[in-house]
């Protein structure tokens, strides 16, 4: 069985008197760390999945990741059409018939993202419904908390980075509350440099 992720980060710092909370902060913000500079087919792993329809019409992209791709289904057809990303300057456009570039239909959808009431929201015409739903993948960046082993949507390939960066805070932490700081500094090192030996081997991937 998996270690969890607060027993990795007290292996690679050799205390256990990390704080709980602050741990899994740690750990959130270096999964999304992580998410930002993955290559894109590693990305694809991170994805998830919000439904708009006739209750829902547009997404708030409050706390969503890269929007990967959109879909649309294709006039009660049971398969989802493809979503062309326009630029919001032209989403009133889009119910304009005359116009052949912005105009959007079922087989043909789009989509943008507009600010609304001070709020980014993506948009998709034609407006999706229960019958016509439309699909929006995009990243999804997770939270981590200490007593996890492993991560939901994230490739099992980068989880080890996971607590490496948050041992790197742990110590960094640990390093505030101590006198002579000199004595964690070659340990910090270390796990800095393979946090980022780890980055740049999944980056090569690419």
């Amino acid at each position: 069985m998996a270690e969890s992720f607060k027993n990795q980060v007290d292996a690679l710092t050799g205390f256990a008197g990390t704080d709980d909370d602050a741990l899994s902060d740690w750990l959130t913000a270096g999964a999304a760390e992580i998410i930002h500079q993955l290559p894109n087919a590693l990305k694809q792993q991170c994805a998830g999945i919000s439904d708009l329809d006739n209750s829902t019409t547009v997404m708030d992209m409050d706390g969503k990741g890269e929007i990967l791709y959109v879909t649309r289904e294709n006039a009660d057809s049971g398969f989802q059409a493809p979503c062309r990303k326009i630029p919001s300057m032209y989403g009133g456009l889009t119910t304009d018939s005359s116009n052949t570039i912005y105009f959007a239909t079922s087989t043909d959808p789009v989509y943008w993202i507009e600010s609304q009431s001070g709020a980014a929201k993506l948009v998709v015409k034609p407006t999706p419904t229960s019958a016509q739903p439309a699909k929006v993948y995009h990243i999804s960046y997770p939270t981590v908390t200490h007593g996890l082993a492993l991560i939901a949507n994230f490739p099992d390939g980068a989880e080890y980075l996971v607590a490496l960066y948050g041992a790197i805070k742990a110590l960094e932490r640990l390093m505030l509350d101590q006198e002579d700081q000199e004595v964690y500094a070659p340990q910090l090192a270390t796990l800095k440099q393979d946090y980022a030996q780890g980055l740049g081997a999944l980056k090569g991937g690419e």
